[in-house]
């Protein structure tokens, strides 16, 4: 019983206080006076208190719709529980990735200082050879070639390892450099789509905008042709009307000649009528002249407003064009602002590794000498001029620097506005690097 009312709290709520409805129910129905004051002595006074079925019955289904709800967020914990451990798993598989890649790239490491130790063994034992075959011959000076020998493998492995160690710092920087250009087009690629997500709302709505317009300008044009049919049908009633009132002047006409004896009186007022029918007519084609009149005022008004709206249609599209544009710069400005210093540096490496390509050390040359040279560059990395800006205090160092610098145009530099960084600056040589 623990365990049901640990698991399902609500259901053991709703049961106790169903027995409890129960047992209320039951002392109500007992028949206390069963029992007479002669068998028991003194009436005694019983307390009950009425327990309303309905309220029971409602609080039991609140206590369910509670469990209910208990049980929907318990639901919701676990499915929130799965996914987090699903993510969790997810950034396991690829910290896991991400290892593999780095034991694979240190086993490539490994595998490279064993073919360096290798040579270096194969070179010692060369010249282990070589000792012995002029050990007997010439003993001292062997000796001293010995010494000197031993301080040139030292210099050779020292030159070596240093070569091994910037080979690493260069594989490292290239791939850092590689993942900072995948985040970069990837960045790109987000932003042209939310652009041209942006472009595709923009004319859907003006479609949207266009179609109405369209409809309203073919509502406004049924219109139009009714009101004229109208018209014409108004028209060829007047002209039956015209012609029935000819036709019946044309009967009274003949009337009037074959009553000619008709009173003068009577003749008047047929003059009159017929005056007054006339002006009825001359004022009705004046009416139709009106009508025509304002019906070219409205089909004029109506290609009007048609130039009018398609002109608003096309300085509304400039203006969005306008603004498309603006965002469009906005966000290139934003991007090169960000990533322009980054890229700077990134190709001041890249032609500081390219100009130490095809620089020769000078003979005798120290390994702390420093000189800066002015770079003028061509579109496209060519060399124009090097002028030295801050010598070393060697000639011989300084024109090994400016002619390292000629030989390895073109330079490697970015197109564009960044290649105005490049058009002329001072590069700084190092000797020790």
């Amino acid at each position: 019983m623990w365990q049901i009312l640990r698991r399902n709290p609500g259901a053991f709520l709703a049961a106790l206080l169903l027995h409890l409805a129960l047992a209320a129910l039951t002392l109500m129905g007992t028949d206390w006076l069963a029992n007479t004051p002669e068998q028991y002595g003194k009436p005694q006074v019983v307390q009950a208190t009425i327990v309303d079925a309905a309220a029971v019955e409602a609080e039991v289904n609140r206590q369910k719709q509670a469990e209910q709800q208990r049980q929907a967020e318990l639901e919701s914990a676990e499915q929130e529980t799965e996914r987090q451990r699903q993510e969790a798993e997810r950034q396991q598989q690829e910290a896991e990735q991400l290892r593999q890649a780095e034991a694979q790239r240190l086993a490539q490491l490994r595998e490279e200082q064993e073919v360096l130790e290798r040579q270096r063994q194969a070179e010692q034992e060369r010249l282990a050879k070589l000792e012995a075959q002029h050990r007997a011959e010439e003993q001292a000076r062997l000796q001293t070639e010995l010494e000197l020998q031993a301080q040139e493998e030292k210099r050779r492995l020292a030159e070596a390892e240093r070569n091994a160690a910037e080979q690493a710092k260069r594989r490292a920087e290239a791939k850092r450099h590689a993942k900072e250009l995948a985040k970069q087009q990837a960045e790109r690629e987000r932003m042209e789509q939310e652009a041209a997500l942006l472009l595709a709302e923009d004319r859907r709505r003006a479609e949207e905008e266009a179609r109405r317009r369209a409809e309203d300008e073919a509502k406004r044009r049924a219109e139009t042709e009714r009101r004229a049919a109208e018209e014409a049908r108004r028209l060829a009633e007047e002209q039956r009307q015209t012609e029935e009132r000819a036709r019946r002047e044309a009967e009274e006409e003949t009337l009037r000649q074959a009553k000619e004896k008709r009173k003068t009186e009577e003749l008047a007022r047929q003059q009159a009528e017929a005056k007054r029918k006339a002006e009825e007519e001359l004022q009705r084609q004046v009416e139709v002249k009106r009508k025509a009149e304002e019906k070219r005022k409205l089909e004029d008004a109506a290609r009007l407003e048609r130039e009018q709206l398609k002109a608003a249609e096309a300085a509304r599209r400039a203006r969005e064009d306008e603004l498309l544009a603006a965002l469009e710069a906005e966000q290139a400005a934003e991007l090169d602002a960000g990533r322009a210093a980054t890229e700077i540096d990134q190709y001041r490496i890249a032609i500081r590794d390219h100009t130490r390509g095809y620089w020769v050390r000078p003979p005798a040359n120290r390994r702390d000498l420093i000189c800066t040279v002015e770079v003028s560059l061509l579109p496209g990395g060519e060399v124009n001029d090097v002028k030295l800006v801050h010598g070393s205090g060697d000639p011989a160092y300084d024109r090994s620097v400016i002619a390292a610098v000629f030989k390895s145009s073109p330079l490697p530099v970015p197109a564009g506005r960044l290649f105005n960084h490049f058009r002329r600056f001072n590069y700084e040589f190092k000797a020790e690097n």
